[in-house]
């Protein structure tokens, strides 16, 4: 794939500055090629040239979106740093990437955060606001929509957030937020239509727990109503670009419900009709969509078949969020807004990387991921709203990424394809019948490992521990804590099993007094590292304290968050697990399991 497009009429070159040459046409053809050489043109639109789009044509034509997330908003204790949570620098040749996977729209989340000089009249930082232009400036390089907001500074869980509904000081708040906007539109009041500014991010009070705090709701509103004034006053091309207003967390039933969310007014647009958006975002059910853990791993039609004909456990199925529940709210956006000319952003969703939790159906779970996407985008384009997924550049277990940021390569093609197609055909079924291929390599030999912890924190490996596993440093040490902090080795040992075909098996910890510090276990469990198959078969657990034994009728076998094959005893965490009825030993825990399927990890 060529991912950097030689441009008609101009090249980057070191930071951009307030203007730029023109490149390209007005109206931008994204695959026409001339008759005489063949070659493809350039997509490359004018950045300050006239083009404009009405609300009859502007969702259409934004099509499928794509989130450059975790890189301009990225900070570090209130320092904003485009690479410090992971992700490389932002290049021309990603955004080409994303616009040959067939996104038309990019959202570029930004944040301002110590880049804002209070003692200077709230000057922003020119440099940071040359390296947002640039990356718009990529975007109008590939003829892209583009969507610029003020991201991080409202989060009240960051160093540095200030942009609060909840905050103390609503004066200061608001003057600080007018004068930052008026920098950004200032800046950006040439270009076209095809940039688009939004107001804020995932503005709240940090309650999840609760409705919308009616008095903080009008906070919302005011920085709105401050956002559209500001922007229209700046003159040139933003006194008719389109403006995006969130509601309450950009919440689709705080916005559409009666809980306190206004359009701001616009009176001084002068493009003769409608130039304002609402942004909401979709990420239900939230234990399906966020939750890392490889419980809750289908949804929708894809899911229900995968239990129907593959098998698949129920409790792998959401309780709530289904597609009527989707259906419902997305028809509420369109009857309470795009019916009346407004247009809605969905302005983030998605659903993390779960496909490890089986290994024989990797696919499968990786096909219900690219349904459910495709299932958001094209109910949301059959009803005029425009979806944009959200990509935080990382890929593997609880990943959001689609594309790889080193190589700009496609990660998951067949959840771009799904979504592509999706918003195109309008058609939200676009991925039922999405299979991924995969391959999983077999091992000699296999290990398997008794995992503890009790109710004073002695375990089996330490809090400074990236992961658990045999690689980390206190793996073979039940260790506890000394007054100062200090690790204390107990002295106890560990026994674990190499699995070599199906048969019974025995893990063990031995050599400490469990009762002499803790009345009962946090924690008690058998990890392994190989492959949890669905057709793997676990019986005749046995949890043994001294020498009382305990019978599992039936163990909670599934598979841990790096997908290997996992039994749990005792979780305390985990709601769902039954109580077991032992008693702290003094010298020693054991579990034995029997195990068959093992044929599917284990080389002949």
């Amino acid at each position: 794939m060529k991912f950097w497009k030689k441009l008609a009429a101009c090249m980057l070159a070191g930071a951009m500055t307030v203007s730029f040459a023109a490149c390209g046409s007005g109206s931008g053809d994204s695959s026409s090629k001339t008759e005489e050489s063949g070659e493809e043109e350039s997509k490359a639109v004018q950045f300050d040239g006239d083009f404009t789009i009405g609300v009859d044509k502007v969702a259409e034509a934004m099509g499928a979106g794509w989130n450059l997330g975790n890189q301009l908003e990225a900070n570090s204790g209130g320092k904003v740093n485009e690479t410090v949570w992971g992700n490389p620098e932002v290049t021309q040749e990603l955004i080409s990437a994303v616009a040959d996977a067939g996104f038309t729209t990019v959202r570029v989340p930004v944040s301002y955060l110590d880049r804002i000089d209070d003692a200077n009249g709230y000057q922003v930082d020119s440099a940071w606001l040359d390296r947002v232009e640039e990356v718009v400036q990529y975007c109008y390089n590939e003829g892209l929509y583009v969507i610029i907001n003020m991201h991080g500074d409202g989060y009240n869980s960051i160093d540095g957030g200030w942009f609060l509904v909840n905050g103390e000081d609503q004066d200061y708040i608001c003057e600080k937020y007018e004068a930052v906007w008026k920098q950004i539109a200032e800046r950006f009041k040439d270009y076209d239509e095809h940039l688009i500014f939004e107001s804020m991010n995932e503005e709240f009070d940090n309650n999840y727990n609760a409705d919308p705090n009616r008095e903080y709701y009008a906070n919302l509103n005011k920085y709105n109503q401050i956002f559209v004034d500001t922007v229209r006053a700046s003159g040139s091309k933003n006194t008719h670009r389109w403006l995006l207003m969130p509601g309450w967390n950009t919440n689709i039933e705080y916005t559409v419900g009666d809980y306190g969310f206004e359009m701001p007014t616009d009176a001084n647009c002068t493009a003769g009709e409608s130039r304002m958006m609402v942004s909401v975002h979709y990420y239900d059910p939230w234990d399906y969509c966020g939750t890392e853990d490889l419980k809750t791993i289908l949804w929708g039609d894809y899911g229900l078949n995968l239990i129907e004909v593959n098998g698949f456990p129920k409790m792998n199925y959401p309780k709530w969020g289904d597609q009527d529940y989707l259906d419902g709210l997305f028809q509420q956006l369109h009857d309470k807004f795009v019916a009346n000319d407004i247009p809605v952003i969905i302005g983030e969703y998605g659903c993390i990387d779960k496909s490890s939790a089986y290994a024989d159906f990797t696919g499968q779970i990786q096909g219900n991921r690219a349904y459910f996407n495709g299932y958001v985008a094209g109910k949301a384009a059959s009803l005029g709203i425009i979806p944009v997924y959200w990509d935080n550049g990382y890929n593997g277990v609880y990943g959001f990424g689609l594309f790889d940021r080193n190589t700009y390569e496609q990660t998951q093609p067949e959840i771009i394809s799904t979504i592509i197609k999706a918003v195109e055909n309008k058609d939200p079924k676009a991925g039922l019948d999405t299979v991924v291929e995969t391959k999983v390599e077999k091992t000699s030999e296999a290990h398997a490992y008794i995992g503890i912890q009790t109710e004073v924190y002695t375990f089996r490996n330490a809090y400074s521990d990236a992961s658990y596993g045999a690689a980390t440093d206190h793996f073979n040490t039940l260790i506890k804590w000394g007054e100062n902090d200090e690790i204390i080795d107990t002295g106890a040992t560990f026994t674990d099993a190499t699995i070599t075909e199906d048969g019974t098996y025995t893990v063990s910890v031995d050599g400490y007094d469990f009762s002499s510090d803790s009345s009962k276990l946090n924690m008690l469990f058998v990890s392994t590292d190989f492959a949890y198959y669905n057709t793997m078969d676990v019986t005749d657990v046995v949890v043994k304290c001294d020498d009382k034994e305990i019978s599992i009728e039936k163990p909670l076998v599934m598979a841990d968050d790096q997908g290997n094959l996992y039994i749990e005893l005792v979780n305390i965490y985990n709601t769902d697990l039954a109580a077991l009825d032992y008693t702290m030993p003094t010298n020693s825990f054991s579990v034995t399991f029997t195990i068959s399927g093992m044929d599917k990890v284990l080389a002949s």
